[in-house]
């Protein structure tokens, strides 16, 4: 562990349990977050969205789609 991560989590130690909480979470929401963008920049993730956006481009030219601004 770092000496800088190392500091704040005895930082972190010393404060009341709501705010301890509030760090934990936040410090996953962090961890997920770059767990998800790992994901998203694969191949396989990059190949999948390009299929995905040309299956898009498809229905919109087919006239498949509406504007989802007449559905609300």
């Amino acid at each position: 562990m770092v000496e800088e991560l190392r500091q704040a989590f005895e930082r972190a130690q010393q404060q009341p349990e709501d705010v301890q909480r509030h760090i934990a979470e936040i410090v996953v929401l962090e961890l997920e977050q770059r767990d998800w963008d790992a994901l998203v920049q694969t191949p396989e993730s990059q190949r999948f969205l390009a299929e995905l956006s040309a299956e898009v481009d498809r229905e919109i030219a087919a006239g498949k789609t509406r504007d989802l601004d007449e559905l609300l």
